[in-house]
């Protein structure tokens, strides 16, 4: 493989973006705070806790994903860092066996081996209602707590709530779908979804851009959004085209038990 272009990311770029997000999801507070009790401010109400939780959760994918996922910011969540950054991006998915036939195939929760993935089966959907699980306790704790305490509008948690969890199915639904192209076929024809998938095949070259999967609001703001390869980069790696074309039999390191 030929060197990737890689980035160093603008700290001081990336806080002040962090601080104007938050800043927005301050100003979404203050509106439901001063909202009427009437069915206008509930309609009001719906509609900003759909925009906070976008941006909440751009904000908080943005920085589990490159903090976490790619990095060892918290070390008791090496396990975490394991499988995605070494097993995910080098053992199973690297850009030359990128897409994988058949149905989805994911890392066990428990036990001490996590470079291998489990077949279709019940400890298969176990790591699936996980991961699901784990993305709506990050928005419970980060931001429909918050969002309670500080308005109490049941319209506005409400919203919150619905929305943290068609984001949390998307995120899981959405990369089945990018990796395992045979489980969700009924995506492949939206043009976000090509967006997605594009946005995503180059994370996987340059593993500093594109961090956000589902929400590239704060990779637009972080300055770490990329939309097209170097020409290097795809003599080494090849476009998201050839990687779709040639998909693997099953995903390397496949457990059969």
């Amino acid at each position: 493989m030929t060197a990737r272009r890689t980035r160093r990311i603008n700290r001081l770029r990336v806080t002040v973006a962090a601080i104007l997000m938050l800043g927005v999801c301050g100003a979404l507070v203050a509106v439901v705070r001063a909202l009427p009790i009437s069915l206008a401010g509930d309609i009001t109400a719906v509609a900003a806790g759909f925009v906070l939780s976008v941006v909440a959760g751009s904000l908080l994918e943005w920085l589990i994903h490159h903090h976490v996922y790619h990095g060892r910011a918290l070390p008791f969540l090496g396990r975490i860092y394991r499988i995605h950054h070494h097993g995910h991006h080098h053992v199973f998915f690297p850009t030359w066996r990128y897409v994988t036939a058949g149905a989805p195939r994911r890392h066990p929760v428990l036990g001490p081996d996590v470079l291998r993935l489990h077949p279709p089966g019940w400890p298969n959907l176990l790591t699936k209602l996980s991961h699901f699980a784990l993305y709506l306790a990050v928005g419970a704790a980060c931001v429909w707590l918050p969002a309670w305490l500080l308005t109490g509008h049941v319209a506005f948690l409400a919203s919150i709530i619905a929305a943290n969890a068609v984001i949390a199915d998307l995120l899981v639904r959405v990369h089945d779908a990018i990796h395992y192209p045979d489980s969700q076929r009924w995506l492949q024809g939206w043009g976000w979804f090509r967006f997605l998938d594009r946005h995503h095949y180059i994370h996987h070259v340059d593993a500093r851009s594109n961090v956000n999967f589902l929400l590239p609001l704060a990779d637009w703001l972080f300055g770490t959004l990329r939309r097209s390869l170097t020409e290097a980069e795809l003599r080494g790696h090849g476009s998201l085209e050839q990687a779709r074309a040639r998909p693997a039999a099953v995903a390397a390191g496949a457990s059969g038990g």
